[in-house]
């Protein structure tokens, strides 16, 4: 179960919205999307599923609703169980298909994202070094974003301080980031030194 399935389920998230902007993705037809809405609306209300109601509320007959919720079910869309000769619907299938393409949404934003933070970082680059960055220079940039999760603003102080100390090479700038990287992580341990030797000074 996803983050966005309980989203969904308790309508935090428009299951209505949501199904009318996606469901050509789910290959969906309208009148099947017509039902799976007044079907959840329905489930949410905790109201029994009328057939007969559904199609009074519809251009549709109660045949051709059949039909589709057939299809439906054959698609994977709804769940069907027969309780005490009660028919219980379920749309969890749905939702779950629905959290597929917003966790697939997501992904692809954080591609985005990150496809953007390398081309300001190479823009930058370029810019204060005044050359095109070499394949291997691509590389290291792209290192830097997506295995040493460095940000932009990172980055840019960095080659700040290149420029300051008059290199203009990006093994300079990346140095400069490894070496800012290791201090931070030495600095907790540096304090705990700190403190064990005030803390023998004492006892002594």
């Amino acid at each position: 179960m996803t983050k966005y399935y309980s989203l969904i389920k308790n309508n935090i998230i428009d299951f209505d919205k949501l199904l009318l902007e996606k469901y050509s993705l789910l290959r969906l037809e309208e009148a099947e999307v017509i039902i799976l809405i007044k079907l959840n609306k329905v489930l949410s209300s905790n109201k029994k599923f009328n057939i007969k109601q559904l199609s009074n509320s519809m251009t549709m007959s109660e045949e051709v609703i059949r039909e589709k919720l057939v299809k439906l079910i054959n698609n994977q869309f709804i769940t069907l169980q027969l309780v005490n000769n009660n028919e219980i619907y379920s749309l969890d299938d749905t939702y779950n298909k629905l959290c597929d393409l917003l966790e697939n949404d997501e992904i692809e934003n954080k591609k985005s994202q990150i496809n953007n933070e390398i081309t300001k970082v190479v823009q930058l680059l370029e810019k204060e070094f005044k050359k095109v960055l070499s394949p291997l220079e691509l590389e290291l940039v792209q290192n830097w974003i997506n295995e040493d999760k460095y940000t932009y603003d990172k980055i840019y102080n960095a080659v700040l301080d290149t420029l300051k100390a008059n290199k203009k090479n990006i093994q300079y700038v990346d140095m400069i980031l490894n070496k800012k990287t290791t201090e931070n992580k030495t600095k907790p341990n540096d304090g705990l030194k700190n403190i064990f030797n005030q803390v023998y000074e004492q006892i002594k």
